[in-house]
């Protein structure tokens, strides 16, 4: 699922005293750099007080700075025992598919992944556009609401949830890949989508919307905990905006 902060700056912060072993934390957001701060240690030679996490860093990696008489040797990237994402799955897996391809025509035609839609439900396109490093095209798309015309078991066009008329995407950034659709309508009338009319022995099922929401981790290894009873301070950032520039030619 999209992040539901999405444009928006976000900060947390907490304090913890170490076993000294690993330990997976959960945040209230996707956080996009975290830095552990090794208060205890602050003031001590060769060691590390200071590790560092960005999103799209490989699992285990770690920046760390260090203090002593050395400082150049206490400046280091662990690639093992660093920081690893550990978020739950989650989304809506019951009213959920996945994007294959998104035309640039008029009406939008979206192919998906095998998911029984029906005419004139809504649903929300979500990691579409700029997403960490990549950019996955049709950005103009993202986060929006749409109603949608079934055109065969993996397709559908957009329309205007409002107007009804057919979106036409025809200048919109061409589709590069990813993206995801989140069914938030699942009832168009009484008894639609259930088959067997309302009776006593079939009573009306209105299949509420069902949310189950990501829950965000980040295990810190045994290279970023210290010891037993070493204190932390940490910060948790999630940003506003984050744009990857690619190489600086010169």
């Amino acid at each position: 699922m999209s992040d539901l902060f999405l444009g928006q700056t976000c900060t947390y912060g907490f304090k913890f005293i170490s076993a000294g072993t690993a330990h997976t934390f959960t945040f209230p957001f996707q956080a996009d750099k975290v830095t552990f701060y090794n208060y205890t240690k602050y003031g001590t030679s060769d060691t590390f007080v200071q590790s560092t996490w960005f999103r799209e860093f490989p699992a285990g990696d770690a920046l760390q700075i260090g203090v002593g008489t050395a400082p150049a040797a206490k400046i280091a990237l662990e690639t093992t025992n660093g920081f690893t994402v550990a978020d739950s799955t989650g989304g809506v897996s019951s009213r959920h598919a996945t994007i294959s391809g998104i035309t640039a025509a008029d009406p939008c035609v979206i192919t998906h992944s095998t998911y029984t839609f029906q005419t004139d439900q809504i649903v929300r396109l979500t990691d579409l556009g700029p997403v960490g490093v990549q950019d996955n095209g049709m950005g103009a798309l993202n986060n929006n609401r749409y109603k949608i015309v079934v055109l065969g078991a993996t397709t559908f066009s957009l329309k205007d949830v409002i107007t009804g008329e057919p979106i036409d995407s025809t200048l919109f950034t061409a589709y590069v890949t990813g993206g995801n659709i989140a069914l938030e309508t699942a009832v168009l009338t009484l008894n639609n989508p259930q088959v067997s009319p309302y009776s006593a022995t079939s009573p009306y099922n209105p299949n509420p919307y069902a949310y189950d929401p990501v829950t965000y981790k980040l295990t810190a290894g045994t290279a970023v905990m210290g010891v037993d009873s070493d204190v932390f301070y940490v910060d948790v950032l999630k940003f506003g905006t984050y744009e990857d520039l690619g190489d600086l030619l010169t």
